[in-house]
């Protein structure tokens, strides 16, 4: 990832975690709590060892001194036992074990048993209640990403969507939980493992370096390994994830035209197009596992290695009197809990690095512009429209619009009439300030389009697309889109202005009838009509029709041509199309 990238990432990933900076501190709190717990039980093993051990070597001094001497009355020896009271417990030396009675090994293990079971009880409790705290941290990271994420994508430009697909486009938008795994990430496990990779050297380097130089010999291979091996995977993210848009692109496209799918008899094209691209994604699929199985091989190979070190060595410095086997025992201990935080940190590193780059796909559409939203709040009075001198291109090579002028008086109803690219459209997605002129300037009513806010001007003008969308959700749902606060009456005043009576009979529930994606189970024309009457229960100001009778019956034409008549006697009507009908 490029570094202005990565910045870009780690400034987004802080302003996500700022409102949520209280719980983080509490969990990372939490995280250092549940670590100084493991760090202690490995000395209360060597104090138990050390302690069991010299009952033996207190064992053996005894036998050897039987031996040397006559052997004492069973009974005898027995009743010494007892009533001769037991040596003062003195502390273990550097490498040497001192004695211990059975009384004095069996109290140490009872104390080390309840320590044990009491630090590890509050390491757990500590952990439950970190783990369920970072839960709703997650959820609440999640929820606010894909909620700022998806309000900023409706808010991008209409000439974004043009250049992307709308699979492509939700795949980015659907990286919240790679977002929040960056984030608890950092508050439940890097920290805390930082914290006890350091306390776990301080204290191995403490008892004796020269095992703790040999314990740790093997960690720069490790790392250079581990760092490999995010390298490797982070440059195939780029196309590991671009194969797998291909697949979730070819799957919508499928399914959204099933009609014409079917129609074409193309389901086994169809069928083998997705079976080469996703099997283009599992070769990318195929080569990141086994690159990840080799790093898990050498990991466990190079752990195996350590511990083989430190046990041989520990073992001789234990022969040669410089260390207890208690020592050995809490040096082995250690060297579990050193290798743990370095995966856990080294794994976390390389699914950072994934999840960074995956994120980074998403938080590029968060420094994509989005509209200009600040403006003037226009009001329509009369609906007036002029063009003077309106130049548009999409692109360098692509000017629709050439030095356009003219008028559209209010009352009357303006036909734009022309053949397939002819610019009728993108006339009318100008005035909606859908886009922006390249030159010159557009009026309502005598005041600049181009000083005034988007919703404003939207919201006072209702247009009617060739291609407008059916929404999930009931009809009534549908035509009230465009003003949620309209009441049933408006609603169905609205219906039955769009010549939706027979389409309200003709189903079970009316207006309240479910309809599928995209209006699947509905006819061409009754989602027409479902269209004009969203708008006209908008009442707008301005009334646009994009070829919206293209699909109608001649009944139904007419009907809307009344309402059209109605409608301009306050309001101004454009109408655009192929061939002038109305």
């Amino acid at each position: 990832m490029e570094k202005p990238a990565a910045k870009n990432v780690w400034r987004h990933l802080l302003d996500i975690v700022l409102p949520h900076k209280k719980r983080f501190i509490v969990i990372v709190l939490i995280g250092l709590l549940s670590t100084g717990a493991n760090l202690i039980e490995p000395l209360i093993y060597r104090e138990a060892i050390n302690d069991v051990a010299g009952l033996f070597v207190r064992q053996a001094r005894v036998d050897t001194q039987e031996e040397m001497e006559d052997a004492p009355d069973p009974i005898t020896h027995e009743i010494e036992k007892i009533l001769v009271p037991q040596p003062p417990k003195q502390p273990h030396s550097k490498g040497t074990v001192a004695e211990r009675t059975p009384g004095q090994a069996m109290n140490t293990l009872l104390w080390a048993v309840g320590l044990i079971f009491l630090v590890n009880g509050m390491g757990y409790a500590l952990a439950l209640v970190g783990e369920n705290l970072n839960v709703r941290l997650s959820s609440k990271v999640e929820q606010g990403f894909l909620y700022s994420t998806f309000i900023h994508v409706l808010r991008l430009p209409l000439g974004f969507f043009s250049k992307r697909s709308s699979a492509a486009i939700s795949k980015q938008v659907n990286q919240s939980e790679e977002v929040s795994a960056v984030v608890t990430g950092f508050s439940q496990k890097i920290l805390p493992e930082l914290i006890s990779l350091v306390g776990i050297l301080v204290i191995m380097f403490l008892q004796n370096v020269t095992l703790t130089l040999l314990a740790i010999a093997v960690i720069p291979v490790y790392l250079w390994i581990a760092i490999r091996s995010a390298n490797k995977l982070e440059k195939g993210l780029s196309t590991y994830y671009d194969r797998w848009e291909d697949v979730y692109a070819r799957m919508q496209d499928a399914l959204t035209g099933i009609k014409t799918v079917k129609l074409s008899g193309a389901e086994q094209r169809e069928a083998d197009t997705l079976k080469r691209v996703s099997g283009e994604a599992y070769v990318e699929y195929i080569k990141r596992t086994q690159l990840g199985n080799s790093y898990i091989f050498w990991e466990n190979t190079l752990t195996q290695v350590s511990s083989a070190l430190v046990l041989g060595y520990g073992g001789y410095l234990t022969l040669e009197h410089k260390l207890t086997p208690g020592d050995v025992v809490m040096f082995v201990a250690y060297l579990d809990r050193l290798y743990s935080p370095i995966d856990s940190l080294t794994t976390l590193w390389v699914n950072l690095q994934q999840n960074i780059a995956s994120i980074s796909r998403a938080f590029r559409l968060l420094d994509s512009g989005a509209e200009e939203k600040q403006g003037a709040n226009l009001e329509v009075k009369k609906g007036k429209i002029e063009f003077n001198q309106v130049r548009f291109h999409y692109g360098p090579d692509r000017e629709i619009l050439k030095g356009v002028s003219f008028t559209i008086e209010p009352g009357k109803i303006t036909a734009i009439v022309g053949g397939s690219g002819a610019g009728k459209t993108t006339t009318v997605d100008l005035l909606m300030k859908l886009y922006e002129p390249t030159q010159g300037e557009i009026l309502i009513d005598g005041e600049n389009l181009a000083l005034q806010s988007p919703s404003a001007v939207r919201r006072q003008i209702g247009m009617v697309a060739a291609d407008g969308a059916i929404f999930r959700g009931t009809l009534a749902d549908n035509i009230r889109y465009k003003v949620p606060a309209a009441t049933d009456n408006e609603v169905m005043a609205a219906a039955i202005a769009a010549g939706m009576e027979n389409t309200i009979r003709r189903l079970p529930e009316g207006l309240n009838t479910m309809v599928g994606e995209s209006g699947m189970g509905l006819s061409v024309g009754e989602r027409q009509r479902i269209q004009i009457a969203r708008v006209l229960a908008s009442r707008p100001k301005i009334l646009i029709m994009d070829e919206a009778t293209a699909n109608l019956d001649f009944a139904t034409e007419a009907e809307i041509k009344k309402t059209v008549e109605e409608i301009r006697k306050e309001n101004t009507v454009i109408l655009i199309a192929h061939r002038y009908s109305m």
